[in-house]
């Protein structure tokens, strides 16, 4: 029998709008359903006058594991395409609308899950958290405008590195090197998150909304250049067999075999 919880949880408390990916069995592998009903929990708090601070995070002890890929191996073209317009409205949404957000990462932030922490403007991790653009190990590419977000944050030769060698760091690197605002022990990941945010709620609402936009403002053009490079780069990969690959792959559990095709 399949699981009617929501794929996503979303509550306020005290001006913040807590939105939970919840799908704890899949370590919060993004379906497109989630995908769907994230995005629409995004745009209410968004828009609700008694949220002021958005924070997202990950239920049963993960953050995301990015994209599903037992869903991926059966999408058409068509759907995948949906999916990733849909990915970069969430980019949209936490990044460029009005009101601060926080990831609170636990556990693994991979592939598209590592682009949404990318996308808050805030990222508190636990020690135990792994991240990282795990794309070239899939077949697949960077989305979300990682492109023009990943490189701002840790200069383009860590970027480089984080992208082509899709290797998975530990929560110590990903500090060290800039990714994290925060990094505390696991117990003390939801105190943290809260602290940060009641600092930003002591603050001026307007002045923190200002300022957020004339941050992203030098972003706009970019991002939307770095959106449709990002559509026009994982489509082409979408058919290769190198995609498919590592679809099968995962189903078997066994490490993908790529021939460049």
């Amino acid at each position: 029998m399949m699981s009617s919880a929501p794929l996503v949880l979303s509550t306020v408390a005290n001006k913040i709008a807590y939105v939970v990916m919840n799908r704890p069995g899949a370590m919060n592998a993004m379906s497109r359903a989630m995908i769907t009903e994230l995005r629409r929990a995004l745009e209410h708090a968004q828009s609700n006058p008694d949220v002021s601070i958005i924070v997202l995070s990950g239920a049963g002890g993960n953050f995301c594991a990015g994209d599903d890929l037992k869903e991926s191996e059966h999408q058409s073209a068509e759907d995948f395409l949906a999916l990733i317009l849909d990915l970069q409205r969430l980019t949209r949404l936490l990044l460029m609308d009005e009101k601060p957000s926080i990831a609170a990462m636990d556990g693994y932030a991979l592939g598209g899950g590592f682009e949404l922490a990318l996308a808050c403007d805030f990222r508190v991790a636990s020690t135990r958290a792994r991240m990282g653009c795990v794309e070239a190990s899939v077949g697949m590419v960077i989305t979300g405008g990682t492109t023009v977000l990943l490189p701002q944050l840790v200069g383009q030769g860590m970027a480089r590195e984080i992208i082509l060698f899709a290797d998975i760091m530990e929560a110590a690197v990903a500090q060290r090197i800039g990714l994290l605002h925060r990094l505390v022990e696991p117990e003390l990941l939801d105190a943290e998150v809260q602290a940060l945010a009641s600092k930003m709620l002591s603050r001026a609402p307007l002045s923190l909304r200002e300022s957020k936009r004339l941050l992203n403002r030098p972003l706009e053009t970019e991002l939307e250049r770095a959106f449709q490079n990002e559509i026009e780069a994982i489509m082409r990969c979408f058919s290769t067999a190198d995609a498919h690959e590592a679809t099968v792959a995962f189903r078997e559990k066994r490490p993908p075999l790529f021939v460049g095709k």
